[in-house]
């Protein structure tokens, strides 16, 4: 019996031949995957972390900086994972979305929070999506009461936050995916590159500000070994579709 024989046959008919001492049937077949029947195959699932929306840095009790994410990606980005059977974990700055069912949800308001909570549940993770906007500053120093309005001008001292999705490409395990976002408005693909690079991810996916809240956009994705690929004027819910389908099988 040859290859394509096994091939166009049933696995009943397989086996039956290594019954009557043919030779066994990996032998058969091209690659170590085809001895496993289509229908037995296990897709992976994979333990997902994934942050979205845009972190509050509080000046006082009632002010703050922040960004005009909408979380929109993120959220579908777990809906998406839901959807293919992964276990989702879902670390959320404020956002006016529900989070979709499903979903273990952590809410974080600050960077701090953010990051705490990613540094408590990236090591449960298979893999981390940093879909949030996370603010690159915050005040060196808030107010504890309200700031009065004096008509002076006011000069706003701010220090650095952490970087979430530096500290997780310093601690990812072998068996980790690391995933990152770059929002760029002049040379995206090289900007994004960079930081891939720089903060070891494993796939960036890289686009402009008008992206921002939008329901579509354009997005441009790439991993360390493979060439840059560009998904044109796509929803969100279906690239976070596509996302989900290229971490799976890095």
């Amino acid at each position: 019996m040859d290859k394509l024989g096994v091939r166009k046959n049933t696995y009943k008919t397989a086996f039956l031949a290594q019954k009557h001492g043919n030779p066994p049937i990996s032998l058969f077949f091209t690659n170590a995957s085809d001895t496993i029947p289509p229908m037995m195959r296990r897709k992976k699932k994979l333990k997902i972390l994934i942050t979205a929306g845009g972190t509050r840095e509080y000046l006082d009790p009632v002010r703050f900086l922040s960004n005009a994410s909408s979380g929109k990606m993120g959220y579908a980005l777990a809906r998406a994972a839901l959807r293919a059977g992964h276990k989702v974990t879902l670390i959320t700055a404020p956002t006016a979305l529900r989070p979709p069912a499903g979903a273990r949800v952590i809410p974080a308001v600050t960077s701090d929070q953010m990051f705490m909570a990613t540094r408590t549940e990236f090591p449960r993770c298979d893999c981390l999506i940093m879909a949030a906007a996370v603010s690159d500053y915050k005040p060196a120093r808030a107010s504890a009461t309200k700031l009065k309005k004096t008509g002076d001008p006011l000069t706003l001292r701010l220090k650095p936050t952490r970087d979430i999705l530096a500290w997780a490409g310093r601690h990812k395990k072998k068996h980790q995916t690391l995933v990152g976002f770059a929002l760029e408005d002049r040379r995206i693909k090289t900007s994004a590159e960079q930081k891939m690079n720089a903060k070891h991810l494993d796939l960036i996916v890289a686009n402009a500000p008008a992206a921002i809240a939008a329901d579509k956009s354009t997005i441009h994705l790439k991993t360390p070994s493979a060439p840059w690929q560009t998904w044109h004027h796509v929803s969100k819910n279906k690239a976070a579709a596509q996302i989900i389908k290229k971490v799976a099988a890095l």
